[in-house]
């Protein structure tokens, strides 16, 4: 789905809908109100993994420079670092 958008800001708006889903139904699905990063990041790798983006290191690469200087604090840090930290999990287990 990344590649269908041109735009750094864009890809990375894609990745914030997806961690919101993921966040919403976590969170419906837990005792707590809240989904914390020890709940997102483990459905995040498996829903990375199902979907199996192509180009998917180029892609966070490509965020990186284009706007990681925008990413500084908020939802979208959160959710950024948390993508990356699953898509550095995924790299090591494969």
């Amino acid at each position: 789905m990344l590649d269908i958008y041109v735009t750094a800001q864009d890809k990375l708006n894609c990745v914030v809908r997806c961690c919101d889903v993921i966040n919403n139904l976590v969170a419906l699905s837990s005792k707590n109100a809240v989904a914390s990063a020890d709940d997102l990041t483990p459905v995040l790798v498996f829903v990375i993994i199902k979907a199996n983006p192509r180009a998917l290191l180029s892609n966070v690469q490509f965020v990186e420079t284009f706007a990681g200087d925008r990413i500084e604090s908020g939802r979208d840090a959160y959710y950024w670092v948390n993508f990356k930290s699953a898509v550095e999990y995924i790299k090591t287990i494969l």
